[in-house]
């Protein structure tokens, strides 16, 4: 008596089969960016630059999303990131906008960005660039000691031989911006001050 053969299974479900597994491949490549595994074919500044695209994709904002064209990731001061951003944004989109590299000297140009990075020739002038930042709903990234005490947003930081991030909650929530559970249960550390005043 034969045992029956497996059979294929028809081209529709091979076909869902197939787009399944590319959206598995795409999230997993995205998860595997932020927490900074298979750094060690990597640089520094390809892991930043990585990261900050995906702080982009989980990003929301708590009203309506500010009108743009494009989406914009500026790099304040002296540029850090060079190929490794460019080469990586390339016909890259973040909510169905094209994602464009700016290079910014003046803060107040770089209020109008989506994230900003902000590099360590700043580092004279960061309680300054952040306040000017603050009436804007910018996301402000930088690897900056002691950059998350100053009231920056999210902060590199090197974790062993990788590099990882640490988010400061109440400057994000000083602003509509929102970032998602899923990138704050990979952050190295999540940081909120406790409420003042007499506890109930």
């Amino acid at each position: 008596m034969k045992r029956d053969q497996p059979t294929e299974p028809p081209p529709s479900r091979r076909c869902s089969y197939s787009k399944a597994a590319r959206a598995i491949t795409t999230m997993l490549a995205v998860c595997l960016a932020i927490t900074g595994f298979a750094q060690e074919t990597r640089t520094e500044h390809d892991v930043e630059a990585a990261d900050l695209l995906n702080f982009g994709r989980f990003l929301r904002y708590a009203e309506a999303q500010p009108l743009r064209t494009s989406f914009d990731l500026c790099i304040l001061g002296q540029d850090e990131l060079g190929k490794s951003i460019d080469g990586l944004a390339a016909k890259q989109t973040i909510g169905n906008l094209p994602v464009h590299v700016r290079r910014e000297l003046d803060v107040t140009a770089a209020k109008s960005c989506a994230i900003v990075f902000i590099s360590g020739s700043e580092s004279d002038r960061i309680r300054e660039d952040l306040a000017i930042l603050a009436g804007s709903d910018v996301l402000t990234v930088s690897d900056l000691p002691e950059f998350l005490d100053r009231g920056g947003m999210i902060q590199f930081v090197h974790v062993g031989k990788r590099v990882r991030f640490a988010v400061n909650l109440d400057a994000v929530d000083r602003t509509h911006l929102i970032l998602s559970s899923e990138l704050l249960r990979v952050a190295s550390s999540v940081t909120r001050r406790p409420p003042t005043g007499n506890l109930p």
